[in-house]
């Protein structure tokens, strides 16, 4: 007993806090964030278990101080919200706005051809949404005749004047691939900065944005960290040799990660103006990725909601990965994240303002 009480504190400790070294120099703490909730979430179910067994008080309370010790992840992983706050309505004469952020997926292009039905079911979840500012990483659009004009569609469909378009791929002339932003507001500058040119087709750039709400000046960046870009073959672990494989390539993605997530921070703390970050980070909230990005700011689903917030659709239902993160001038009014189970991230939405002094 003592040595598997000794094994799952030892594990929940290098889970929680190894993901403080920055992966880009020690690659095991990238691998440490991804177990983090399952066995906090194990332990903490335990911990009852010992109180009552016989004569093992003593773990009780072993295991009961490493938990105390892992609070902080933990409170960055769950939202604890009894009653979370869903309402995005925003009642006329306020200064409130709603911004939505999503891997789209490309838009359902898959494997150069259109799922309608995940295409269109993505329009209808924007259309309900409604949000005044969306921001979209793995956007695709296409200029070719008889294509899909996503940019088009979407500026009739969600009745926005303004976009900025941050191509990262293009094939063949008219097949574009990046992040987009679409807004109601004025946006008074944008730019495509350049995060990770070795990417393969998404993940290459960030996308900052002025926007002018109620006349206060936003600075919004669209982001998406470098994906695993993991293959159906790299899960079909089948020897030593497809494990290693797998392994080397989350190594790699944990460096370029780390080395985003560093030029992210620099970025917000340049800004002249109140900051909203919003994407997808392919990383959980245990991560150093979370923990850097998100330092200084604020959460907006942590802020209002409850249990895990999960946006991705497949792997495991511990995945928060794609986030709202508003800085201090900000206050959150709501947040929800809609499940779209034909899509392989589900987007989140949020009600804001801008704290007036």
């Amino acid at each position: 007993m003592k040595f598997v009480c000794s094994l799952f504190i030892l594990i929940l400790l290098t889970s929680a806090w190894l993901p403080l070294l920055n992966p880009g120099r020690y690659w095991v703490s990238g691998f440490a964030a991804l177990v983090f909730p399952i066995v906090f979430l194990f332990c903490l179910l335990t911990l009852p278990l010992l109180w009552f067994w016989r004569q093992q008080k003593k773990y009780f309370f072993a295991l009961g101080i490493a938990l105390a010790l892992c609070i902080r992840p933990a409170l960055n992983t769950w939202g604890l919200h009894f009653s979370p706050k869903t309402d995005l309505r925003i009642e006329a004469g306020s200064n409130d706005f709603t911004l939505m952020t999503y891997n789209s997926s490309s838009m359902g292009l898959q494997g150069y051809k259109i799922n309608q039905s995940l295409r269109s079911a993505i329009f209808r979840q924007i259309a309900d949404a409604s949000p005044d500012i969306l921001c979209l990483q793995e956007f695709y659009t296409n200029d070719g005749p008889d294509k899909s004009h996503n940019i088009d569609s979407l500026r009739q469909i969600g009745q926005y004047p303004y976009h900025y378009f941050a191509p990262d791929h293009t094939n063949w002339d008219t097949w574009h691939y990046g992040i987009a932003l679409f807004s109601r507001y004025p946006v008074a500058a944008a730019t495509m900065i350049l995060s990770d040119s070795l990417a393969p087709r998404s993940g290459r750039s960030f996308l900052q944005a002025d926007v002018i709400v109620h006349g206060d000046t936003l600075r919004i960046f669209s982001v998406q960290f470098t994906s695993y870009m993991l293959e159906r073959s790299d899960l079909r672990l089948t020897g030593l040799q497809q494990l290693m494989n797998l392994g080397s390539k989350m190594k790699a993605t944990f460096r370029r990660r780390a080395s985003q997530v560093e030029q992210l921070k620099a970025l917000i703390a340049a800004s002249p103006y109140p900051v909203i970050v919003a994407g997808d980070f392919n990383d959980t909230p245990a991560s150093y990725s979370y923990r850097v990005a998100a330092a200084g700011l604020q959460d907006a689903f942590l802020a209002t909601g409850t249990g895990w917030g999960r946006t991705l659709s497949y792997l495991s239902p511990t995945l928060r990965i794609d986030y709202i993160l508003p800085d201090r001038h900000f206050s959150i009014k709501g947040c929800r994240v809609p499940e779209m189970p034909q899509s392989e991230h589900f987007p989140v939405i949020s009600r804001l303002s801008l704290k007036k002094h």
